[in-house]
């Protein structure tokens, strides 16, 4: 339950020290009572304070920091629509890579995956992630794969397998790296846990239904861990839509803490609009990492300038600076890029 200003203000120091860049501790009360402010800008909060405030004021949607330096969030929604407020935390985009593929296809994947950037509107944007799927491939590729792309990619990475050993070794092989091990089912949870937990990562959790997953998530949560991804094994774009929509709802609208958690979605389409289709769906309905299966400049392009409408605060519209900028790369002997310029 959320707690006013004046209760907020009875666990505060009462120094009015200014240090929090509020002028009193009820001036800073009432801006953490309203959400514009995180008790950790208090120097001298209390630890009763810290306690009492994070549990009244966890996001509903529970935040996941990802990467070397835990740079990369997804989570942390408080709003069911972008115009409540704003989304915090835009989905994360991976491409997918097996490890069974052909040397050339890892290769020019891992390269892309680290070089790729877009410009748009003054904002230099990136691939965020790398997801490795074992596939058919032996452990032993797995685990050189997940190597390799540490060093190569430099991307927190998604390690995907059904092979629990597996998934431990390659886990370990990129220990600190604070990736996602997908996924554990009812019959895994037991073994990965207590991999992610030592070894740094977020736990995807994944089950044949929703009752089946709500359950696998409280298990989780009541064993203390909580770098936490759901993945939802639906079978149809409505499913997809429906299910997303009513597990965001319940953890945003009802406090259902089970379902207050990223979603990470594996698009499995592989043909070009559908899978696009897909993942457009995934942005816009609340996915927290969305895994595309191949790299295609024109799909990602659109996908990122899509994300970047949405979740773009409406109270700070994309802003340009007004100036005249180049278009093309005009030369003495080429002076238009225009492709209907006349010979």
């Amino acid at each position: 339950m959320a707690l006013t200003g004046l209760q907020i203000e009875k666990l505060l120091p009462k120094t009015n020290c200014k240090e929090c860049g509020s002028n009193t501790c009820l001036a800073f009360a009432m801006k953490l009572a309203a959400r514009n402010a995180e008790i950790a800008a208090c120097p001298d909060a209390s630890e009763e304070a810290i306690r009492v405030l994070g549990a009244a004021y966890e996001p509903p949607v529970r935040g996941v920091r990802l990467g070397p330096e835990r740079t990369l969030k997804v989570g942390e929604e408080t709003v069911l629509y972008r115009h409540d407020k704003t989304f915090v935390n835009q989905t994360a985009l991976a491409v997918n890579v097996d490890a069974d593929a052909d040397p050339w296809v890892i290769e020019a994947t891992l390269k892309l995956v680290k070089e790729y950037e877009v410009e748009r509107v003054g904002e230099t944007i990136a691939i965020d992630m790398l997801a490795l799927t074992q596939a058919g491939a032996s452990r032993e590729a797995f685990l050189e794969l997940a190597r390799r792309a540490r060093e190569e990619a430099g991307k927190p990475l998604v390690l995907r397998s059904d092979d629990p050993e597996a998934l431990s070794a390659a886990a370990a092989a990129v220990e600190g790296f604070h990736g996602v091990l997908a996924s554990a089912n009812p019959e895994t949870v037991d073994r990965l846990l207590p991999v992610a937990a030592e070894t740094g990562h977020a736990l995807a959790l994944t089950a044949s239904d929703l009752d089946q997953l709500l359950a696998l998530a409280g298990q989780v949560k009541q064993g203390g861990f909580g770098d936490v991804l759901l993945e939802f094994r639906t079978e149809s774009l409505a499913e997809l839509f429906q299910t997303n929509s009513i597990a965001r709802r319940a953890a945003i609208k009802d406090s259902f803490k089970p379902l207050g958690y990223p979603f990470l979605r594996f698009v499995s389409s592989t043909d070009l609009v559908s899978g696009t289709v897909e993942a457009v769906n995934e942005i816009g309905k609340y996915g927290g990492i969305c895994v595309l299966p191949g790299f295609d400049p024109a799909q990602m392009a659109a996908l990122m300038s899509l994300r970047m409408n949405l979740f773009t605060d409406p109270q700070k519209p994309i802003q340009v600076e007004p100036k005249i900028y180049p278009v093309g790369e005009p030369t003495p002997t080429r002076p238009s890029s225009s492709p209907r310029t006349s010979p």
